[in-house]
């Protein structure tokens, strides 16, 4: 039997009573409402804040081939529009719940619940991401417009988790069992297994300097679900994939181990991150091959912030703007610049399955809190294991964000 089912059951069971506590807290006490970006009410021990986020892109890309027509396109789009709630009951019970719309759908993105029987340890259930600094970082707060390749390649998005955490002022161990994505459709099969952890530690933490330093390792089974996919976009999540491994028997997975290292460096207006994972697959057609991507990227503020590192969690946060526009002020500006990495070749007998690399700019204007503007160029190479086969990508893509 699939068994995502029931971990999201069970997670809509403890949410309506969470609610229902709340009913009740309402009838005891009085209600109180603070800011937070958007309204939170608050009645006695429970509190209830709606959460969402509305992207607008622009995308416009060149696509020139070694054989073949070259061409370009470009899109108006809303790339991401979510709408959800979050909260908390008594000191030691969380919750989340937010939906994605789009093409008039509607899919569960965070779909949580947490329980902390002290501030340094806690117990999560839920359709959730476990693992990478970037992927843990919020798309509200990622310097990019998008996580990359590199994200592509792990494919650590939201599956149906039981994991527990525990830690300190400065670092986290973390590590639990997985099942499939809660959007999955069942097939009346075993869904998707896997078991992961992650650790990370902060050796500075200073108003001035920041380190992080991370591992993370995973092992899953695809059980009767879709064979794994290794490929990857050129940074962005618009047009085709052209290094890839395909879904052949001599480039998808039955069952794959992962495992990745996470650093990062702050200083003042300064910061600089990156990333490295490998992937060990053993392919449908029997026998193994190996991918490996990294990431690299500089940004600097010259109007003085600092990106906000939350060390207990080993994530980067929502930055604090010095001077915002409703303040008289310009607001912040962030400019880095991205190179990205993927190596497929071990993938034998498959064309598209080469080498990725990219070079990325970019330029984000913080006008105030919960607001921004990017834009994003890259251009990026696609060297395919059969020339013929290879192909260039330069991507412009501007973004308005906003979230709540």
């Amino acid at each position: 039997m699939r068994h995502h089912s029931l971990l999201a059951g069970a997670a809509l069971a403890v949410v309506s009573m969470l609610a229902a506590g709340a009913v009740q807290a309402q009838d005891a006490e009085p209600t109180t409402i603070t800011w937070k970006g958007a309204p939170e009410l608050k009645w006695g021990d429970f509190t209830f804040k709606p959460r969402g986020r509305v992207y607008f892109d622009y995308v416009s890309q060149d696509v020139d081939r070694a054989v073949g027509l070259d061409f370009g396109a470009s899109e108006s789009r809303i790339r991401t529009a979510r709408i959800g709630v979050q909260g908390t009951w008594t000191d030691r019970w969380s919750y989340v719940a937010e939906a994605s719309i789009a093409n008039g759908e509607a899919s569960w993105e965070d779909l949580l619940l947490e329980y902390a029987p002290n501030d340094n340890t806690a117990v999560t259930l839920g359709n959730i991401k476990s693992l990478s600094l970037e992927n843990l970082t919020s798309s509200r707060y990622t310097t990019f417009m998008e996580r990359g390749p590199f994200n592509d390649l792990i494919d650590a998005g939201r599956v149906m988790t039981l994991a527990a955490r525990t830690g300190g002022d400065n670092w986290s161990i973390a590590g639990g069992v997985h099942g499939d994505n809660i959007n999955d459709a069942s097939s009346g099969g075993d869904e998707q297994r896997g078991v992961f952890v992650r650790a990370h530690f902060a050796p500075v933490v200073t108003d001035d300097v920041k380190i992080h330093l991370g591992v993370w390792a995973r092992d899953r089974d695809r059980g009767d679900d879709s064979a794994f996919r290794y490929r990857v976009r050129n940074n962005t999540n618009y047009g085709d994939r052209y290094t890839d491994a395909g879904s052949s028997p001599l480039g998808a997975g039955d069952a794959d181990t992962a495992i990745g290292l996470e650093a990062a460096g702050v200083w003042r207006s300064f910061s600089v991150q990156g990333e490295w994972a490998t992937i060990d697959a053993d392919l449908t057609g029997g026998g193994s091959a190996e991918a490996t991507g990294y990431y690299v990227f500089a940004s600097f503020f010259p109007t003085g912030e600092q990106r906000r590192y939350k060390a207990a969690d080993g994530k980067f946060d929502r930055i604090s703007i010095r001077e915002p526009v409703t303040k008289g002020g310009m607001g912040a500006v962030e400019l880095a610049i991205r190179y990205d990495a993927a190596d497929l070749t071990e993938f034998a007998g498959v064309a598209t399955a080469g080498e990725y690399s990219a070079v990325t700019l970019g330029a984000t204007w913080y006008p105030f809190p919960y607001v921004r503007f990017l834009a994003n160029y890259t251009d990026a190479e696609n060297k395919a294991q059969v020339a013929a086969s290879d192909v260039d990508v330069q991507t412009l893509q501007v973004r308005a964000q906003f979230d709540f």
